[in-house]
């Protein structure tokens, strides 16, 4: 039988190689033939691992006579997960982490280092955190909360009033929402078939949504492969929802990979119309179209194109969605691998966020509607984009959004959704019409 421990540490092996977690672990999932407990044993491990890794590098780093990256990195990825196993699984008792690390150690040919994992996990999983002297605040932050000195710095700096909050919520993942497909069928019915199968479900606040208690994989139901749901935050949903796309309209979608905005935008126009799903990402692009076609979208085209650069082809649209790539400070609790970035290139990230913006506007007919959007709370990527496009741009102006999500902030009627109040991703959403 697989050892779930092994494929955990393996992927974290590959994770530091600079892969995408979900990536990752979906590859490693996919090659392991365990059981199912073992599976989400492997799962757990694996992402608790990431998501508390600057934590656990410090702690393992005051055991260590040498840089813990120094460490050969079958050895590094053991101690890092036997710790997190130690210290934040309640299920492993310490004895467990730590015992089972040294046997893996020796399993993986690494028998010289069994001593070392032994002592410094036995000292590391009793090291009271609570006593550390830190050098400034910001120091704390990141050990406290997982996060690069360069997030921590930020969110000081750019959202003082939220910081702690935002960071503490970041530990707590949004339970699952899925957005009811429309073409295919209606929420009561999906509701029912949920209840059939023995999951509970309730009611978002954007009409569609819908929250299922599903212990497992929820893409692997029946009712999935039918195309009867797809997967999606509500403060994705409410974006869609910003727009309102109608039957009939010509509706561009930007950056549209992995395809859920543009499924749920299909939704709003009953199939009827013309919605063109853009990727810069030529690699994902397979993605989008393979969504749409489960879900049944008929009216879809699925096209290459960077967001940034004209073109010509999609002028006059009656509905623009741009929501473009950022720093993804709102969905670290899903992403936790965003927890270690350094944020080097945020200045050309915004540049690029205020060319999309700058491009996307140009398509837009005159009456027609604009929505920006982010999964980031920096303001300098929301708010510091959209108020300068407001200036220079006095054709535009903001459009109220009629359903809000409990606990959103409101600014000018720019949205913002921050975890610790919504429930929900992180979130920024600005709606916007051509006069």
């Amino acid at each position: 039988m697989e050892n779930p421990r092994r494929a955990a540490v393996a992927a974290l092996i590959k994770q530091e190689q600079d892969g995408y977690a979900n990536l990752v672990l979906r590859h490693a999932l996919d090659g392991f033939t365990g059981t199912a407990r073992d599976r989400a044993f492997l799962s757990a491990v694996f992402y608790g691992t990431v998501e508390r890794m600057v934590t656990l590098d410090h702690i393992l780093q005051k055991f260590l006579q040498k840089p813990l990256v120094k460490l050969d990195a079958a050895v590094r990825a053991i101690l890092r997960s036997g710790l997190y196993q130690a210290r934040y699984l309640k299920s492993v008792p310490v004895r467990a982490a730590i015992s089972e690390s040294v046997t893996l150690t020796r399993q993986m040919g690494k028998s010289s280092a069994a001593g070392l994992v032994n002592a410094v996990l036995r000292r590391a999983a009793a090291y009271d955190l609570t006593v550390e002297h830190y050098s400034n605040e910001t120091e704390r932050l990141c050990v406290e909360y997982s996060v690069s000195p360069q997030i921590a710095g930020l969110l000081q700096t750019r959202c003082p009033d939220q910081c702690e909050d935002i960071l503490k919520a970041s530990f707590t993942p949004p339970p699952l929402c899925v957005r009811v497909n429309t073409l295919q069928t209606d929420i009561g019915a999906l509701e029912e078939e949920f209840a059939r199968q023995g999951m509970a479900t309730r009611r978002g606040a954007v009409p569609d949504s819908l929250y299922v208690e599903c212990r497992g994989d929820v893409t692997a139901l029946k009712l999935f492969k039918q195309g009867l749901f797809h997967v999606q935050g509500e403060a994705s949903q409410l974006a869609c929802a910003a727009l309102s796309p109608r039957p009939g309209d010509t509706v561009l979608d930007l950056c549209a990979a992995p395809g859920g905005k543009s499924a749920t935008l299909a939704q709003y126009m009953e199939n009827k119309g013309t919605l063109v799903s853009c990727d810069a990402a030529q690699n994902r692009l397979t993605l989008v179209g393979g969504a749409l076609e489960r879900l049944g979208v008929a009216c879809g085209r699925v096209l290459h194109n960077d967001a940034a650069v004209y073109n010509e082809a999609f002028a006059g649209a009656d509905a623009v969605l741009c929501d473009v790539p950022c720093s993804g400070l709102g969905v670290l609790a899903k992403k936790p691998d965003i927890r270690q970035k350094t944020l080097d290139g945020l200045d050309g990230l915004v540049r690029l966020q205020r060319a999309i913006l700058e491009t996307a506007a140009r398509y837009v007919r005159p009456g027609g509607r604009l929505v920006y959007s982010t999964c980031t709370l920096n303001p300098d990527e929301n708010a510091g984009i959209v108020r300068p496009f407001l200036k220079e741009h006095p054709e535009f102006r903001t459009r109220s959004v009629e359903c809000v999500l409990p606990g959103t902030t409101k600014d000018d009627d720019f949205l913002t959704l921050y975890p610790f109040r919504t429930g929900t991703d992180g979130f920024f959403i600005a709606s916007l019409e051509r006069l």
